[in-house]
């Protein structure tokens, strides 16, 4: 008895010790679950369960990572934990927050990319105790030279370090288009990510997003705070269930519903035609309906989508009930849209799948968005001319969008530029390309009609939206840069449509 009591004794010290070994990831896992939990501060929309994060946790431990050094390993599984969560939580924020979150984790987990007094300098809470001796340098602009002085009395070693007396090295800088990447190699060495930013802030703020987007990068060892392209077949693939309900956080003129129907019409002919799918919109006392047919659907293993929610905000606890007591069919699935509302329930927030249904930023993420939902046998389902114009298509609608992120600048308002307006402008092309089949075309001519294409753009689906004079011209002159026979045929450089 005495050597078995010794022999447990010593496996629990074994086993205590290699559980310590995994003490750092658990630890990383905590201060990450933390910094999630203060996310509502942002939005009241942002809240994730514990169960949630747990699944992404599950998911790093589970990879596969060959035959490394437990350090190595910890490494790689911290880094993986990182960006897992990045990318799963970003899917749920909407674009104009990602930065902060991608900010906020970076501050919370690596504290050491961060000098003491920069990050309350950065927020404007430090105030130095001196001035500096010297004047502003003459590279810096006049208006800059004020916050330049308060940075050079924070930290005044940097006067040295960075050679700021040099103008021949700073003057190329201030005047860059992209400061952020302009940096003298020579002074680039001399400071930290964090340095930069601060510097940036300092002489050229209009970079300062730029600027700080780069460094929440570099820190997260990813290329983009933004997620991957939306897919809602790999989404249910990967991660859906019959238990967990699927909830679209939309804005004004995003509507994911259409592109579920599709999605759904292709599924069901795909792998299961006996599957319905019901779409009900919410605000017009169908509440009754709603649980009836949510009923239905999960005893007889149907998808349901319920919009806009939050015109039936004070229903939405009853809907809450009503899911967690279903015992449903493995594959029934329950989508929900709602724009953002701060009544909304938290418990069903927490429990359900949350995805932001946005213009992706940037027109690259916006066609990829696009051409992801097409199926391959749909856009090559007719001619190549049909195929060429409806990319155009694509082009035109994600650079529509896309000018809405610099009101007043790219258009004097927001404008609902949404989904169904593309669907109407590739409906509009494929028509003109099946009329254009029968008749007897010139060499090189690709037989569409652009005139009959520009006018419907413009009158009855894109123009038909904008209200002001100036923005109606602009929208006029896209359309003849985009939709004319030079851009299918090869003639004209991609630049032009820039």
């Amino acid at each position: 008895i005495s050597e078995s009591l010794t022999e447990s004794s010593r496996l629990q010290v074994d086993l205590d010790n290699e559980r310590e070994v995994y003490r750092p990831l658990a630890t990383l896992g905590s201060q990450i679950f933390i910094l999630i939990r203060e996310l509502p501060t942002i939005d009241h929309m942002y809240r994730f369960s514990l169960e949630s994060f747990m699944v992404i946790f599950d998911k790093v431990l589970n990879m596969e990572l060959g035959n490394t050094s437990t350090q190595d390993k910890l490494r790689q599984l911290g880094n993986h934990l990182k960006i897992l969560v990045l990318f799963y939580l970003s899917r749920s924020l909407f674009k104009a927050d990602r930065l902060v979150f991608g900010m906020h984790m970076v501050r919370g987990i690596m504290p050491e990319k961060f000098e003491p007094n920069e990050w309350e300098l950065f927020q404007g809470t430090y105030i130095p105790p001196n001035q500096p001796s010297s004047p502003a340098p003459s590279w810096c602009p006049q208006d800059r030279a004020p916050a330049l002085q308060i940075l050079r009395a924070a930290f005044p070693k940097i006067d040295d370090l960075w050679q700021l007396s040099k103008d021949a090295v700073w003057t190329p800088w201030v005047m860059s288009d992209k400061c952020e990447e302009s940096f003298d190699p020579s002074i680039f060495s001399r400071m930290s990510s964090f340095q930069r930013v601060l510097l940036v802030q300092a002489v050229r703020p209009d970079r300062l997003e730029s600027a700080l987007t780069q460094f929440a990068c570099e820190a997260m060892g990813v290329g983009s705070l933004s997620p991957p392209a939306l897919s809602l077949q790999r989404l249910h693939a990967d991660e859906t269930h019959s238990k967990l309900p699927i909830l679209f956080i939309t804005t004004p003129g995003a509507d994911p519903s259409q592109e579920l129907d599709e999605f759904a019409k292709k599924y069901a002919e795909e792998s299961r035609p006996s599957m319905n799918f019901h779409q009900i919109a919410m605000g017009g006392g169908q509440n009754d309906d709603a649980i009836r047919v949510i009923q239905e659907a999960a005893k007889n293993g149907d998808w349901v989508c319920l919009k806009n929610l939050h015109l039936v905000i004070s229903w939405v606890p009853l809907l809450e009930k009503e899911l967690k007591s279903l015992e449903p069919h493995e594959n029934f699935r329950c989508w929900l849209t709602t724009e953002p509302h701060v009544k909304f329930p938290p418990i069903l927030l927490e429990t359900s799948l949350k995805i932001t249904y946005e213009a992706p930023p940037g027109v690259k993420k916006n066609m990829l968005r696009t051409l992801e939902s097409w199926s391959q046998s749909w856009f090559s389902g007719g001619s190549v001319v049909r195929s060429q114009v409806i990319f155009l298509c694509a082009h035109f609608h994600a650079i529509m969008q896309e000018r809405r992120t610099y009101i007043p600048q790219g258009w004097t308002k927001f404008y609902e530029f949404s989904q169904s307006d593309l669907t109407s402008a590739c409906e509009t092309v494929s028509l003109l390309v099946k009329l254009a089949e029968g008749r007897s075309k010139a060499p090189g001519d690709p037989g569409i009609d652009w005139t009959t294409l520009v006018g419907v753009l413009e009158q009855a689906i894109y123009g038909s939206r904008v209200e002001n004079e100036f923005d109606a011209r602009l929208c006029k002159e896209y359309m003849s840069l985009f939709f004319r026979t030079d851009n299918i045929s090869g003639r004209t450089p991609t630049g032009s449509l820039a």
